[in-house]
């Protein structure tokens, strides 16, 4: 019997791979992949109307299985640390947790933020990032946590690497989503209480700068869907632009072999 192929995505908060992987993720799960994720935060901290404890209880319990159950995801992890304040947890201590995951799961694609991409003003993206791509550089050496092969989590080496950012100036690959643009929209949906959040700073952002003002009255909180599906199906068509197709999502792509792809031309 031929394992499926496992793809673990490393991300801050519960509607991150949705936003900037939803699609891809969708079209992986379809063709057989197991998706495993790994959420860093408690998304304690990303709404205008609840207070932590129901936000938390409603993202990680409510929504982000909602959305996994849409995107095709076989499992869901949440660590748990406070959001928006991930970059206090010392940085070794989440690249050991990461290469943990990546031994255990043995994954053959992963995906998470991208560590160079320009402008990015979250800490919980960059401390991801940071620490998802130094996992990535030692999940396969020995030496980096012994302590993990006593206990069945032999060393490994996932040579494939998607990193997302919202800049994509540095991305050299787009995926074709065109199909599951819808699986995309309805699995950020899921996510009410962050669709919520994301449309009220949208109209703060419009009133402070005083720009834009005329979209405000399509901007309604309670029904989310109609401005989301029109901001990400524009987003997903400029992405998708850039190689001929009709909605996609970028990324910069490495493989283990890189070295000895750009050698041999």
């Amino acid at each position: 019997m031929v394992e499926r192929p496992v793809v673990l995505v490393l991300t801050a908060h519960a509607d991150d791979a949705e936003f900037f992987a939803g699609g891809t993720l969708s079209k992986l799960a379809t063709e057989g992949h197991r998706i495993i994720e790994v959420i860093a935060t408690d998304n304690g901290r990303g709404s205008f109307e609840l207070d932590s404890t129901a936000l938390v209880a409603q993202s990680r319990e409510v929504e982000a299985k909602a959305a996994a159950k849409v995107i095709g995801k076989e499992d869901v992890v949440f660590l748990g640390h406070a959001d928006g304040y991930l970059n206090e947890v010392p940085p070794n201590a989440l690249r050991e947790r990461y290469i943990r995951f990546i031994r255990r799961f043995r994954p053959k694609t992963v995906f998470t933020f991208d560590a160079w991409a320009p402008f990015e003003p979250h800490p919980d993206h960059r401390h991801v990032a940071f620490a998802a791509v130094e996992a990535l550089a030692f999940s396969h050496m020995p030496l980096f946590h012994p302590e993990h092969a006593k206990e069945g989590d032999m060393p490994h080496l996932a040579p494939e690497r998607y990193f997302f950012a919202k800049n994509g100036e540095r991305c050299n690959k787009v995926v074709d989503i065109s199909a599951f643009i819808e699986k995309k929209i309805d699995a950020l949906c899921a996510h009410e209480s962050q669709m919520k959040m994301t449309i009220d700073d949208l109209r703060m952002s419009i009133s402070a700068a005083g720009r834009h003002t005329e979209v405000l009255g399509f901007l309604d909180r309670d029904n989310y869907r109609p401005a989301l599906d029109m901001f990400i199906r524009a987003w997903a068509q400029g992405v998708g632009k850039k190689a001929g197709v009709e909605f996609g999502e970028e990324f910069r792509f490495e493989h283990a072999a890189a070295m000895l792809d750009a050698i041999q031309g």
